[in-house]
């Protein structure tokens, strides 16, 4: 009897955290827009990066922000 041919599993999946270097005329809200499809979220990328956001309304260009896995 022939082996039976198998197929490889998938990988499994990993969240990989995905970051954002802010460029000069980010906002919080364009991030979030851009990156979860909602502006509103901006409030999800401020508490998962409130260690380096003193004022929400204030972040600069060269700071590295990570985007929250979609729930």
């Amino acid at each position: 009897e022939p082996a039976a041919l198998t197929e490889p599993l998938p990988a499994p999946k990993v969240a990989v955290p995905v970051t954002v270097t802010v460029q000069p005329g980010y906002t919080l809200w364009g991030i979030a827009e851009g990156q979860l499809g909602e502006g509103v979220m901006y409030v999800q990328v401020y508490e998962a990066n409130k260690d380096r956001i003193r004022d929400p309304d204030l972040i600069y260009p060269g700071q590295v922000f990570t985007i929250p896995a979609m729930q």
